[in-house]
């Protein structure tokens, strides 16, 4: 009798990990392990080896790059992440393989624009948001290598290529640890931002070499005969990745503009300490992306083949198993906000009120990222997009009062303010919508 149940377990267990969604799960969470200590440990290696100050500069500027990354890596990684899971789910060739191409030729125009707005204008740049003048080239080098590794990422996810993912994450992750380690042996601050550059160039060549290994393999399931205009796919294409990009890049670029305006209107020791408050804090939503990056795609692909109470099912599931883990998570940290700080030295132990003010709204983020993957996934992509702007008009207003009284703490106040107001309306728009979703055709 207790061989049979055990057996039976044993089989159940085997049947449950040999799942796709869960073999994604997984392997994504190895993933964004190293995406989430990474950065942290980039952090607290310059912190104690160089300091607030030296975190605060190298900070503002890697916040300026990502504020332009953004809007190129969101318009085209989002809507070619939902495109390629959708016409997949449609076994749909020709418009997959022109999906990849407007990903492809749309970013590399993009970049190149970016590039020379920024060349002509550099003295402007860098004087008004305080980046070293002599830092054009490498600036740009990492603007390009950033978004590659955005699009190379959302691609693989798109193509169902997780596990090619997952080995090249961990891959480049290893790099940028063993540079970053280097770099700061050595003592020399300049080579900071190339660590960055080398680890994304490791990945996006890593990225090509899956995609055309695995290429061939791919094309024979999908059907050259089932399309839609090319004319049709790029108007949904670019309403989705237009709308997609205004509220991904107000709702994320609040947390890169608030890094900014701390060197701005404080100084960059305060704005070193703040960044190793948000360091701290990305490491909490290890969780929700690893939702995010499984289920975004998987529900474009049922929605594309229109299981809509497999969505809701999934939904259901994992918003409780979410809300629980962010609880404890958050309950943990904040409590422990000093001893955390400290490692990163002394300094740093100024930043504890920071992170407690923080802590709030990244609970509220956490557990709101099944209701964003659903929205985005399905046709109420306005939703999310509309949260992500009420965050920053939020934040922004709150800013302008906080900051002259209150300072850092204003800062990180009007970064929760912004949040809790702007993710409250994304939840609050998926329960409203869920019903509906169900019962319309």
């Amino acid at each position: 009798m207790l061989y049979t149940l055990i057996k039976e377990n044993f089989s159940f267990f085997q049947s449950f990990l040999k799942k796709r969604l869960v073999k994604n799960s997984i392997y994504t969470g190895l993933a964004l392990i190293f995406i989430g200590l990474i950065p942290f440990t980039f952090n607290f290696l310059v912190g104690r080896t160089f300091g607030a100050n030296t975190l605060g500069k190298i900070n503002i500027t890697l916040n300026f790059c990502l504020i332009i990354t953004i809007f190129i890596s969101n318009f085209f990684g989002s809507a070619g992440n939902k495109f390629l899971a959708e016409f997949r789910g449609r076994e749909n060739f020709n418009n997959f393989i022109f999906t990849l191409k407007i990903i492809l030729f749309g970013s590399v125009s993009s970049l190149a624009f970016v590039s020379f707005i920024l060349l002509k204008w550099w003295s402007y740049f860098s004087e008004r948001f305080s980046l070293p003048q002599d830092a054009f080239n490498i600036i740009i080098i990492y603007i390009f290598s950033r978004t590659m590794y955005v699009l190379s990422r959302r691609t693989l996810y798109g193509m169902d290529l997780v596990k090619n993912y997952t080995f090249n994450e961990i891959v480049s992750a290893l790099f940028m640890l063993g540079s970053t380690l280097y770099v700061c042996f050595v003592g020399n601050e300049n080579l900071l931002l190339q660590t960055y550059i080398l680890s994304y160039i490791i990945f996006f060549l890593f990225c090509l070499l899956s995609i055309s290994k695995n290429f061939r393999l791919f094309k024979h399931k999908l059907n050259k005969n089932n399309e839609l205009s090319k004319r049709q796919v790029f108007i949904n294409y670019l309403k989705y990745g237009t709308v997609s990009m205004i509220g991904t890049v107000a709702s994320t670029g609040t947390g890169y503009i608030s890094v900014i305006i701390t060197g701005l209107v404080l100084d960059h020791t305060e704005a070193g300490i703040y960044t190793a408050a948000l360091s701290i804090v990305s490491i909490l939503m290890f969780f929700p992306k690893l939702f995010i990056q499984v289920f975004l795609p998987e529900f474009s692909k049922l929605f594309g083949e229109n299981r809509k109470e497999k969505i809701v099912g999934i939904f259901k599931k994992t918003s409780s198993v979410i809300f629980i883990i962010s609880a404890i998570l958050c309950s943990i940290l904040f409590f422990v906000s000093e001893i955390v700080l400290s490692f990163f030295g002394d300094k740093f132990i100024e930043g504890a009120t920071v992170l407690k003010i923080i802590i709030p709204s990244v609970f509220i983020r956490m557990i709101s990222i099944p209701c964003n993957a659903f929205l985005s996934g399905t046709k109420y992509i306005l939703y999310p997009n509309i949260g992500g702007v009420i965050i920053l008009i939020t934040s922004t207003l709150s800013w302008y009062f906080l900051i002259p009284e209150y300072n850092l703490s204003g800062v990180a106040a009007g970064y929760s303010i912004g949040i809790v107001v702007g993710v409250g309306y994304q939840i609050l728009m998926t329960i409203t919508k869920m019903n509906n979703f169900i019962n319309t055709k």
